[in-house]
């Protein structure tokens, strides 16, 4: 049997699911974003010049690095180049979330799949314990890192402001003349 979705999901999008949607939406658009301007940055300007950071921010990784990061592409020009090629990778696996992560948005909690809430909000805490990782390996070198870790915070407040919303939104009814939705059993 065929799974097949409705061709319109009578989304409303002043209701508590279309508002989540557009959360998600504007969460994996972000992601999308960065994997792209942040490759540009750092090949064009190098790692800092533009204020781009590369785990944290410029100044918590230029303490964990003992040396400006701005500096880098002038004194430490491997290092540079090996830190830049690292942010690549990093944001092609941020790209490849980004796309399954606004695919999954779009067309399964668009099309209340109450899976697709669930899979959005494990994606927005996957990040958690690698930032924790983060956090206290920094410190262990005596760095703060608390203060650095805000923007990815409000990242995952988004998440899970979208998922409460998502929770409400697929519990209310369906819009009058939605169509069904379908899928294997």
């Amino acid at each position: 049997m065929k799974a097949q979705l409705a061709t319109s999901s009578h989304l409303r999008w002043r209701s508590p699911l279309g508002v989540a949607v557009a959360l998600f939406l504007f969460y994996g658009g972000a992601n999308v974003v960065a994997a792209v301007s942040v490759p540009v940055s750092l090949h064009t300007n190098g790692p800092g010049a533009s204020g781009v950071p590369l785990i944290l921010d410029v100044n918590t990784d230029s303490a964990m690095l003992g040396t400006p990061l701005s500096q880098l592409r002038e004194t430490q020009p491997r290092l540079s180049a090996f830190l830049v090629s690292f942010m690549d990778t990093m944001c092609a696996y941020m790209m490849a979330f980004a796309i399954v992560f606004l695919a999954v948005t779009w067309f399964a909690l668009r099309n209340r799949l109450q899976w697709a809430m669930w899979t959005l909000l494990l994606g927005t805490l996957a990040i958690l314990p690698y930032y924790a990782l983060i956090a206290a390996t920094y410190s262990s070198f005596n760095i703060a890192a608390a203060s650095a870790v805000a923007p990815i915070l409000s990242s995952l407040a988004i998440g899970l402001a979208a998922t409460a919303l998502a929770w409400v939104g697929l519990r209310a009814p369906k819009p009058p003349n939605a169509p069904e939705s379908h899928h294997a059993a």
